[in-house]
């Protein structure tokens, strides 16, 4: 019988095959979303994550990140010059397959739950119809909110938060009262830091990220303020247990919304609204028009000062970013890649017509 050891090329030791065997029983079972759901998202993460939390989130700046700076240097140390290229190539398997390991125990089996579609009993698809109504439903309540926090419905709103623990805490507490409409039994604690990488990350195009070993949610600093409540809901839906990106944008966008500080509300619609706006464009610009015109002027000014923040980043090497992390999202169970994020018009437009 042909035994691993055999063959050179495949000459593993101990740690290796189990590192195999581990990769291969996760390859297994997050084929299973009820069984991810059941026993990794509820159980297992809802206990593990809050540990993460709790360890990492009263430190003032970001392990994670110091992380991402030093294993890369640790790795290289560990490759020695006068070590064989079999030594060398098995300590970058087991550092990629540790790394693999730890990311989808962590985090990333989240990718493989069942759906919130399915869990909220949301339709998959949506009609043009159903798409204008929630449109102009968000067009309501965005005019709304800006004329209870704005001098005129001609003028933009003067956003009265800073990027402090206030605004973490606050955006935190409309997550944790999303929880019996998700059917969430997380409990999430604050863990949201200010990122290193801010114009790094800008000119990557992402407002944030979580850090999937520490689950730390890293804000970049540059985002528009006007986006910023809603970005911190989004990350810390993935804290929560939400890897899916239309998934996180829904739960973000909804825990802003039901914020009591109007400033984080106005920030969810005005969100929602783009993302439906968007959507109504690429099918129908006639419609499109027709909303416009529908906005408060200020409404109008804000996403444009807003926009303008964004395109002071722009550059030509934010598409091949955006390229890799596609890649990554859809060898994560997310076939839509990057388009995921817009998916979340899906769910808004089903939600709303329920209601």
């Amino acid at each position: 019988m042909l035994k691993f050891n055999t063959i050179p090329f495949l000459k593993l030791d101990k740690i290796s095959i189990l590192y195999l065997f581990i990769i291969i029983f996760i390859q297994i079972i997050k084929q299973d979303s009820i069984l991810i759901e059941n026993y990794y998202s509820t159980l297992f993460y809802s206990f593990s994550s809050n540990i993460s939390l709790f360890i990492f989130g009263w430190l003032p700046f970001s392990f994670g990140e110091i992380l991402i700076l030093t294993l890369p240097i640790i790795l290289w140390r560990f490759l020695k010059k006068d070590n064989t290229r079999r030594k060398n190539l098995k300590i970058v398997f087991q550092s990629v397959a540790l790394l693999y390991i730890l990311f989808q125990f962590q985090w990333g089996l989240n990718y493989h739950r069942t759906p919130l579609d399915e869990k909220l009993s949301i339709k998959n698809k949506f009609e043009l119809s159903s798409l204008i109504k929630t449109a102009k439903l968000f067009v309501e309540k965005t005019n709304n909110v800006h004329k209870k926090i704005s001098k005129s419905d001609t003028l933009p709103v003067e956003l009265e938060y800073k990027i402090n623990k206030k605004l973490f805490l606050e955006s935190l507490e409309s997550v944790k009262r999303l929880k019996e409409n998700t059917n969430n039994n997380n409990r999430p604690t604050i863990s949201v830091k200010k990122s290193f990488f801010s114009t790094p990350l800008s000119y990557m195009g992402f407002s944030g990220y979580i850090n999937p070993l520490t689950l730390e949610a890293q804000i970049n600093t540059n985002t528009p303020k006007l986006y910023l409540p809603t970005t911190i809901c989004h990350e810390i839906a993935h804290q929560i247990g939400y890897s899916a990106e239309d998934e996180a944008n829904f739960i973000g966008i909804m825990a802003a919304i039901s914020s009591q500080n109007k400033f984080i509300s106005y920030s969810g619609n005005i969100q929602a609204l783009r993302y439906l706006l968007n959507e109504i464009y690429v099918i129908d610009k006639l419609k499109f028009d027709a909303l416009i015109i529908e906005i408060n002027d200020g409404v109008i000014k804000d996403m444009e000062i807003a926009d303008n923040q964004l395109k002071k980043f722009k550059n030509p090497f934010e598409p091949y970013f955006k390229g890799f992390y596609d890649m990554f999202l859809k060898a994560n169970n997310q076939k839509q890649g990057i388009r995921s994020y817009n998916m979340v018009v899906k769910l808004l437009v089903n939600y709303y017509s329920n209601q």
